[in-house]
This record gives structure tokens, C-alpha cells and sequence, in this order.
């Protein structure tokens, strides 16, 4: 396997993890220990209204949960972008290429 290949390889594995961290719900357990749905990492599927009818201190814990996903999502997708987009980009030389023109 080429070097570009395993490249792109990496890089839309990185990218689907990045897209996997941020697109999973997340959940946290309410004091009476049931489970309360905080939404994924960009805020999709939190009901701030039903989690602080369970608890005030829940609406935080959702935000830092959810900054927390964000945190770790952005990067890991930017990394697999730009992996995979380079190694995409990136031209292959010809083995005449390493030599210098005399």
C-alpha cells in the first residue's frame, strides 16, 4: 500500500471518529439516578426545559458535557480533513524527479 493510501486511510478514519464524538448523544444520571439525555456535541436532542425540571444543576453539566464533546470532536476532524485532503493533494514523483538536472 501506498504511503498517499495509507494516508487517506488514516485521514477518513480520523474524520469519521471526529464525526462519531460529535454526533452520539451523550447522557449523565440525575440525582434520583435516572438517566438524563444531554444531547450530542453540538446541542441536537437536549430539552433544556425537561432536564431542569430534573435538576437545576443538570442544565450545567449538559453544557460542560457537551463542550467536553465539542473539545475533542473539532480537532480530531480538522486532523482526518487534513490528512486525508493532503494525502489526496499531494503528488506522487516520478522516480526521474530525485535527480538534479545537471
Amino acid at each position: 500500500m501506498s504511503p498517499r493510501t495509507v494516508a487517506v486511510v488514516v485521514g477518513v478514519a480520523f474524520l469519521s471518529a471526529g464525526l462519531l464524538i460529535l454526533l452520539l448523544p451523550s447522557t449523565t444520571s440525575s440525582p434520583a439516578g435516572f438517566p438524563v439525555a444531554c444531547g450530542n456535541g453540538v446541542g441536537l436532542g437536549f430539552d433544556a426545559v425537561a432536564v431542569k425540571a430534573q435538576g437545576a444543576a443538570l442544565v450545567e453539566i449538559c453544557a460542560r458535557l457537551r463542550a467536553g464533546r465539542l473539545g475533542w470532536a473539532v480537532p480530531v476532524l480538522v486532523v482526518g480533513a487534513l490528512v486525508a485532503v493532503g494525502g489526496l493533494v499531494v503528488r506522487r514523483r516520478s522516480p526521474g524527479q530525485h535527480e538534479r538536472p545537471a
